[in-house]
């Protein structure tokens, strides 16, 4: 009871005072052995106690499943709320959706749980349920037994036999001092009737080359410290798929043309593969009668995909030659078809000169190209980061009209072009560390050919 002592109040005190009792008195006059909303919980109070966000709250109420009362504009969680929010959160668990999750609220708002149909109705329900979960075990055990198989096949070493390979006797005339033009001698020779596996290769100018493990080694050595060799292939890790579909594209632009294009008795070369391996990755669609030619400045991934292609037996004649230069031990104008998948990047991430300068010496005239290039668009921060991080890197790196303007000055015709992309994010792929988020790069798979006669360096 709330006791006034009016009489000593002024008039305007008095009114006051009366209409605030009666608002009090109102306010109490709600109060009984059920709690009031104003007794409930605030919904930041609830989104703590059950550990779930506000945003989800207000979901479930604007869906219908939580219809809390309002006071002074704000929702209020009585106890019926609160239960709904257990029951909720319970049926969630059980894998329920929010659709099915409302049905049966609903039976539980409308009916009396003693009624014999309400409770069939949720037994019905319920048991509709395990038989989806049972279903899903069965197909989750099929699944593991599947990835069981799997991952034995995986952890089972290779013991099957596999042919060692070396320089290819076939591709021994390919070889000459790149210097003097001359064949080199031989000496200290370890071989069988088809690879040479070690040797000690001469001119009498005074050039030396060795073959170890059936790679050509020349003196050519990569001496610098902005690169290490990729044999863990960390290149291929952690690009995003988006960037993957990119790479994807321009794969199935080279394949296409390549498979409208006869490699028998052709020779083939792909350099600096440290960075990307087109020919690796797609040995099947090569002929066995055509002769490879894989060169890089780095013999331990020579070494690396070398071990690999010999247990894949794809039986393709290759040539492994270690060069950190293309002042390669071969003759002039001996080279078909050249793959550039990234080549003309990494030639300028060391050099200022254009690839195609430095190999149109080894190119037939005519000689068949197919590549993909690799160009920002306004890509001014990446280009400054790629700077920093290789200071030799020439600054027409990365530029589409550089390359169009230079393959075309060197003698190379672009016959047919595909542009894929953009990528605006290449993500933590160590390959493209210095590509800013979202600036544009594109990749331009194309072909072309070899429109001067080779040329001598």
């Amino acid at each position: 009871m709330l006791h006034v002592n009016l009489l000593f109040l002024p008039n305007q005190q008095k009114v006051l005072s009366i209409l605030k009792l009666f608002a009090k008195l109102r306010k109490d006059s709600g109060k009984g052995g059920k709690p009031t909303h104003g007794e409930g919980m605030k919904i930041g109070q609830v989104a703590q106690r059950y550990s779930i966000s506000r945003d989800n709250l207000y979901y479930y109420i604007n869906y219908g499943l939580l219809v809390p009362p309002r006071m002074d504009k704000q929702y209020v969680f009585d106890d019926e709320t609160l239960n709904d929010l257990e029951r909720i959160l319970e049926l969630k668990e059980l894998g329920f959706t929010l659709a099915e999750i409302h049905h049966i609220l609903s039976l539980f708002r409308i009916s009396d749980m003693e009624k014999t149909g309400f409770r069939e109705e949720l037994r019905v329900i319920y048991a509709k349920r395990r038989r989806g979960c049972q279903e899903e075990i069965a197909h989750l055990e099929r699944i593991s037994d599947v990835l069981s198989q799997k991952i034995e096949a995986l952890s089972t070493v290779d013991t099957s036999e596999y042919r060692r390979t070396g320089l290819p006797l076939s591709m021994l005339g390919l070889i000459q001092c790149p210097h003097c033009k001359k064949s080199l001698a031989i000496s200290n020779v370890t071989m069988d009737t088809e690879y040479i596996f070690e040797a000690d290769m001469d001119c009498q100018c005074g050039y030396h080359a060795d073959v170890c493990d059936g790679i050509l080694l020349t003196p050519n050595r990569y001496e610098g410290n902005d690169d290490t060799p990729d044999v863990h292939r960390l290149m291929y890790k952690d690009l995003p798929a988006g960037m993957i579909s990119l790479f994807q594209s321009a794969y199935n632009f080279m394949k296409q043309e390549i498979d409208g294009v006869n490699l028998s008795g052709k020779i083939v070369m792909e350099s600096y593969i440290n960075a990307w391996f087109f020919l690796y990755t797609h040995q099947g669609i090569f002929d066995s009668d055509g002769r490879y030619i894989i060169v890089d400045k780095y013999p331990e991934t020579l070494a690396m995909y070398k071990a690999l292609m010999e247990r894949e037996n794809y039986h393709l004649p290759i040539l492994y030659i270690a060069d950190s230069t293309l002042d390669l031990p071969l003759c002039p104008s001996c080279i078909d078809v050249n793959i550039d998948f990234f080549a003309t990047n990494e030639h300028n991430f060391y050099r200022r000169s254009f690839f195609y300068e430095e190999l149109t010496p080894l190119l037939k005239p005519g000689a068949w190209i197919i590549g993909t290039y690799f160009y920002f668009e306004n890509g001014w921060r990446s280009m400054q980061k790629l700077l920093s991080q290789y200071p030799k890197c020439s600054d027409n790196n990365f530029s589409l009209q550089y390359f169009l303007k230079m393959a075309n000055e060197s003698g190379i015709d672009i016959d047919k072009k595909e542009i894929c992309g953009p990528s605006i994010d290449s993500g933590n792929n160590i390959g493209f560390s210095f590509h800013q988020k979202g600036e544009k790069l594109y990749l331009l798979p194309y072909t072309a050919h070899c429109a001067l006669p080779g040329r001598m360096g």
